[in-house]
């Protein structure tokens, strides 16, 4: 049997009547939020049903506001074919009771379909040892969040929602915000704490949805499941794909995958790792660096004053025109005699880097840098002390300016804002082949920074040398066949 139009606004004004009789049962809501949803028509029309539940308790208590109504329902377009019960609204108990209840199920109506609904919805308390990836909402603590995600690499983080729900977010994990009572956990773990005022919170994941009946539970979501550990309390979850209901309590653990829902062990799970890796018949590893045989690094730059130098990093910047004498490319060259025959089948390149104490962070956003090989191994003969911006190989005019037909782009790798040390690495075909290529047992590697500093003293990025002390210098391990 077909369903009409007519059939669907009558299911949703005797929703909105029960709605309006505090009788809604929570099936129902979910089915009125379902239904008024659908369609910027069934929007307006439940708007226009509440606003006329809302005007005729208002008309009830005030003879005067009872003369404007009539007035403004002879201009308006009727919605219903006749007004609601009056015995439905006269239960509430008194006048001053329908009229309070009335406007604010209109408010909260129209809250519910964003019409004042706020901007935020959420705060992000505090967090320890996190490292965040691209998200659409802020990661200070104390930030003000609204409809977004969060996309949470490493660490631990505290939201605490408007409605009194808190979610602590373990990384790696990725949370998407959508109200005051409503979040998805589109990966990683989360604890969930709902106080009585927040009953009725919902995570939403992609195998099963998930309402809170005041409780604490963790959902952890990997691939096509989800696990759910309710710690204390009660929750209601329901299976996405067979739309399967289930009421768990405290101690109870469910899997929902995409096609069952069954329980699970979460103490018998055994740790994630990496199945063995054998080694192909005469595969050997090899690592190299720039102080291996005849290794070499250094980095040139317009003019090298007294100060502004280092002895033991690798320096390397892009700034505005104004400062183009503060430009600075790192030169790399490996020695790979030791591996002339052999045939290279996995590589990667590591470099360490190293604040240098040198410009303000605040002044380069997050930096991309490129590596790229010099395809002209008549230019590999380049000495590390003798090199300058004017005689090194393939360098062209700008701070990440170089002769393209010269060079081989190898991959690249991003610095974010503000981090001091650590590693980097590239890695990959191009990379394994530019290395195949070689026929005179030296590379050369070119590091330039792409990302572009204000001019206004921005910082100079640092990579470990050869000669530092203390950091590993530029190094390539190598996966090798030995020709026989």
């Amino acid at each position: 049997m077909t369903r009409t139009p007519s059939d669907s606004w009558a299911e949703l004004d005797a929703l909105c009547e029960a709605l309006i009789e505090d009788r809604l049962t929570p099936a129902e809501r979910d089915r009125l939020e379902a239904l008024v949803l659908s369609s910027a028509e069934a929007k307006a029309r439940y708007v226009r049903y509440l606003q006329v539940h809302a005007g005729l308790v208002w008309s009830a208590t005030d003879p005067l506001a009872l003369r404007f109504s009539l007035a403004s329902k002879a201009l308006a377009t009727p919605m219903l074919t006749e007004a609601p019960p009056v015995a439905s609204w006269l239960r509430w108990g008194g006048y001053v009771g329908l009229l309070t209840a009335s406007l604010a199920l209109v408010v909260g109506g129209l809250w519910a379909l964003d019409v004042f609904a706020p901007t935020t919805l959420a705060t992000l308390t505090d967090s320890h040892s996190c490292k965040w990836e691209a998200g659409t909402l802020p990661t200070l603590p104390g930030s003000r969040l609204g409809a977004g995600r969060l996309r949470l690499a490493e660490g631990v983080a505290r939201i605490v929602f408007d409605s009194g729900a808190e979610i602590t977010l373990e990384g790696p994990a990725e949370l998407e915000t959508v109200r005051r009572d409503r979040c998805v956990l589109h990966q990683g773990r989360l604890i969930a704490k709902v106080p009585p005022q927040a009953l009725g919170f919902v995570v939403e994941t992609p195998t099963a949805h998930i309402v809170d009946w005041g409780t604490e539970f963790g959902v952890h979501v990997e691939a096509d499941r989800a696990d759910v550990q309710v710690f204390a309390g009660e929750i209601e979850a329901q299976h996405r794909s067979s739309g399967e209901q289930r009421r768990l309590t405290t101690g109870a653990n469910l899997r929902f995958s995409l096609d069952a829902v069954r329980e699970f062990d979460p103490l018998a799970e055994q740790p994630k790792a990496q199945p063995p890796s054998v080694p192909s018949p005469g595969l050997q590893f090899v690592r190299i660096s720039t102080a291996t045989g005849q290794g070499k690094d250094a980095y040139i730059q317009p003019i090298i004053p007294k100060t502004n130098r280092s002895d033991v990093l690798l320096l390397v910047k892009n700034t505005t025109a104004v400062s183009k004498n503060y430009y600075r490319k790192a030169y790399i060259g490996f020695d790979l005699s030791s591996i002339r025959g052999s045939r290279v089948v996995d590589a990667q390149l590591i470099l360490t880097f190293a604040p240098t104490d040198m410009g303000f962070a605040s002044e380069v956003p997050d930096a991309t840098f490129t590596v790229y090989g010099l395809i002209d191994e008549s230019l590999d003969h380049w000495d590390e002390q003798t090199i300058d911006w004017n005689n090194a190989p393939a360098n062209a005019p700008g701070g990440a300016g170089v002769d393209l037909t010269r060079v081989r782009k190898l991959g690249n790798f991003k610095i974010k804002q503000g981090l001091r040390s650590g590693t980097r690495s590239i890695e990959g075909k191009e990379l394994v082949d530019f290395l195949n290529a070689d026929t005179n047992g030296i590379v050369t590697l070119i590091v330039v920074r792409d990302t572009m500093g204000s001019g206004k003293n921005d910082l100079v990025h640092g990579f470990a040398s050869k000669e530092d002390p203390h950091l590993a210098p530029p190094n390539l391990t190598l996966g090798v066949h030995r020709q026989p």
